[in-house]
Parts: C-alpha cells; sequence; structure tokens
C-alpha cells in the first residue's frame, strides 16, 4: 500500500491487498475489472449509478451488464437538483420507471463537499424509499477502472480528481494479473507532489488520467516522459464506471443481508486529512 507523509504518495511500496478487508486509514481494496465478464452473471436487475462528487456531473442506467442510457455534463454547480429529474427521464425512455430499480451506486468521493452530499443524498433517498441496496464507491477507484479496464498486469492507474487551490486527489490502483485493481488509499497533493510520485513508480506503464488541466499535463510528462496522460475525453468521469465497480461489489456481497444506505458515507479528504477513516462500499467492506 503507498503510505503518505506530509501530503506525498510513496508509490514504491507496492503490496496486494485482501479481497474483503475492510477500507480505512492505510487499507487497500481490490475491485475485479471486466476480465471474463461474459461468465458472470450480471442479471436483468437495473441499477442506477451517480456521480456529482466535482465538476463533472454524470448519470447511468444499466441492466445487467450493458448501459441503457448515460448523461454526462460538466456543473456550473452542484447540480443535484436535476439528478432524479434527469434519472426518470432516462428510465422513461426505455420503458422503466423509478420503482423498477433494484440497486444504485453512488460516487462517494473525493471531491466537491456539496456535489459529494447533493448525490449521495439522492443516492440513500432512493434506496431507502424502494427498499434496494446503496453502494459507495470511491471516486477515483471508479476512474481507475475508466482509464485501467484496457490495461494489462503490472500496469499503474492514476486518477486525478480537481482539489482546489492548486491541488488534486489523487488514487494510484495497481492492475493484477487476476483482473483486479488493488486500490491504495487517496490522498490530496500539490501538482509538484503528484510529478514527484509518478516520476518514482518503479512499474513500466503508468497511466495518469483524469482532471488534468494543460499546464499539468506538460508538467507530468517532464516529470516522466513516456508515460500515458489520458486525453481529456478519455478522462472525464462517466458514471458508467461507478456502475461498473458497484456491481463488481454486489456479486462479492451476493446472497449477504445489506445494511441500511445510512451505512455508506462520504469520503472527505483534504490537505489537513490525510488517509483518515473512510467508508466505500457495502457498509466499508470490500
Amino acid at each position: 500500500m503507498s503510505s503518505i507523509s506530509d501530503g506525498q504518495l510513496n508509490p514504491e511500496s507496492m503490496e496486494t491487498g485482501s479481497k474483503h478487508g475492510t477500507y480505512s486509514s492505510g487499507a487497500r481494496s481490490v475491485g475485479e475489472r471486466s476480465a471474463g465478464w461474459w461468465d458472470d452473471d450480471a442479471g436483468s436487475d437495473l441499477l442506477l449509478a451517480i456521480d456529482s462528487s466535482s465538476r463533472t456531473g454524470s448519470l447511468a442506467v444499466l441492466k445487467g451488464h450493458y448501459v441503457l442510457a448515460e448523461a454526462s455534463w460538466t456543473a456550473t454547480g452542484p447540480g443535484g437538483a436535476l439528478h432524479l429529474g434527469y434519472a426518470e427521464l432516462l428510465l422513461q425512455n426505455h420503458g422503466f420507471r423509478v420503482a423498477d430499480l433494484k440497486a444504485v451506486a453512488v460516487a462517494i468521493g473525493p471531491g466537491s463537499f456539496t456535489g459529494i452530499r447533493a448525490g449521495l443524498s439522492l443516492g440513500q433517498g432512493l434506496a431507502s424509499a424502494l427498499d434496494i441496496p446503496l453502494v459507495g464507491i470511491s471516486t477515483v477507484e471508479a476512474l481507475a477502472w475508466q482509464l485501467g479496464c484496457t490495461a494489462r498486469s503490472g500496469d499503474v492507474v492514476c486518477a486525478v480528481v480537481g482539489a482546489g487551490r492548486g491541488l488534486v486527489h489523487v488514487g494510484l490502483s495497481d492492475v493484477t494479473g487476476s483482473g483486479s485493481f488493488v486500490h491504495r488509499p487517496p490522498s490530496t497533493v500539490t501538482a509538484d507532489e503528484l510529478c514527484a510520485s509518478v516520476a518514482a513508480i518503479p512499474n513500466e506503464c503508468v497511466i495518469v488520467g483524469g482532471e488534468i488541466e494543460p499546464d499539468l499535463a506538460r508538467q507530468i510528462v517532464a516529470a516522466r516522459p513516456g508515460l500515458t496522460v489520458a486525453h481529456p475525453v478519455t478522462g472525464q468521469r462517466r458514471a458508467a464506471y461507478v456502475a461498473m465497480a458497484g456491481l463488481a461489489l454486489l456479486r462479492a456481497r451476493r446472497g449477504a443481508e445489506y445494511p441500511g444506505p445510512e451505512s455508506v458515507q462520504p469520503i472527505y479528504l483534504t490537505r489537513e486529512k490525510q488517509g483518515g477513516s473512510m467508508t466505500s462500499g457495502w457498509s466499508g467492506e470490500r
């Protein structure tokens, strides 16, 4: 796992975590990728995914493995009031109602305090009203799924979400040979710290992407020539990947009694609060 000191990630410690470890300070979480998805029984249940954790808002409706509808927009504010109306429209376009949902997945940060709260409140309200599971997914983990869905074993994915005031939230994920990600705890760092950390990663292939401005992209490439900085179109977050991570967690916990939606809590990460206790996913169990 990565250690955090004075806001800087330490990429040199490359451990593999247990599959269902609790996601807390210093812990790792493991997410199954899309390898062999055709052998997974995802069923035909409807899942709604919500991501309003930063400047990109996104909703997706999945039926089993397949995206029925997805909408993304650049928010001028938290946009929480628009989510339910958008969700209803996406479902209605395919002949479904909100009442037909069987699960909800929501991005829980790190990111915008207001945006995270808006999305989580909607997810908790729907899950409570419909008595269905609510799955919380780390924003940087969902972005890692998006950036690394075709990455190879041994690659490292570096997911970046803007934190404001010259800072970024960063999550490093190792790609394993078993079709999984090993996600390390996120951190809030400066651009210089991000570049130093990326340059120090020993793995040959590093994929960096997310909310990255051109100046930061140039700085990253200068620090480590030859790495991949994803194009903004590739790195713009999509709720479908929140759904993918949510489906993986639901499969892992199949047959278990799910706790109430209030058990899913946001990840509020600041420069002063590095690696604090975080609850991500099904009552914090990964």
